[in-house]
């Protein structure tokens, strides 16, 4: 069984980072005035302006907030379904995924965007709709944060299998290192397109196209 983060391992960090952060940033003082943003809103401050405030100052700085992530994926659902967002995914990933899929390979997603964008990404991206490939979703909320071993624990706990029929796909040295603890085979994807990051000691590729699982 396959987990795949998604920024930096199917998708480039460059498009979230240039599209679709300056996206939510710039329609993050018109939302936490909307119904649908109430809660978001009472999560991290008293009122709407100070929560504005706090929220483009943690998209600037890439804190990976809950609230801050519960807003980004309504923003970019309607981006979505206007037709102004499409999400990135590498060339080299849409015929593995398809053949898993033919092959009976489950395949979960493990990011620390919420499930709602997780499914938004892969339902609108430039290869059309990927979503189907999927078996589930996971982040932060429903498994915990991607650094601690406790959440790839309880991943594996709530798919039903052991830890030792999972394999993680990351481009993060941290992350494939806890999940590594928790049992569970690891494949750093480290990608030119991405400044080839370092991800230690795990086995490396560049590209799906690699991968022979």
């Amino acid at each position: 069984m396959i987990v795949t983060d998604i920024e930096g391992t199917t998708s480039a960090i460059a498009h979230v980072h240039d599209v679709l952060f300056p996206y939510s940033r710039s329609r993050v003082r018109e939302w936490v005035r909307r119904p649908e943003a109430a809660e978001v809103v009472r999560e991290v401050a008293e009122d709407p302006d100070e929560a504005a405030r706090i929220l483009v100052g943690w998209i600037d700085a890439d804190v990976k907030a809950t609230p801050l992530k519960t807003l980004q994926g309504l923003i970019w659902a309607e981006g979505y379904a206007s037709g102004e967002l499409t999400a990135h995914v590498y060339d080299d990933v849409p015929p593995v995924l398809a053949r898993w899929s033919a092959e009976g390979v489950p395949v979960y997603v493990y990011s620390s965007g919420s499930e709602l964008a997780q499914r938004l990404w892969f339902r609108h991206t430039q290869h059309g709709d990927l979503l189907g490939h999927f078996c589930g979703h996971y982040d932060t909320v429903s498994a915990g944060p991607k650094r601690e071993v406790a959440s790839y624990q309880a991943i594996a706990k709530s798919i039903g299998v052991e830890p030792g029929e999972l394999t993680f796909l990351s481009d993060v040295a941290a992350e494939l290192d806890a999940a590594a603890e928790a049992g569970w085979h690891t494949i750093g994807v480290s990608r030119p397109e991405d400044d080839s990051p370092d991800v230690g000691r795990h086995p490396k590729i560049s590209s799906f196209a690699e991968l022979d699982i």
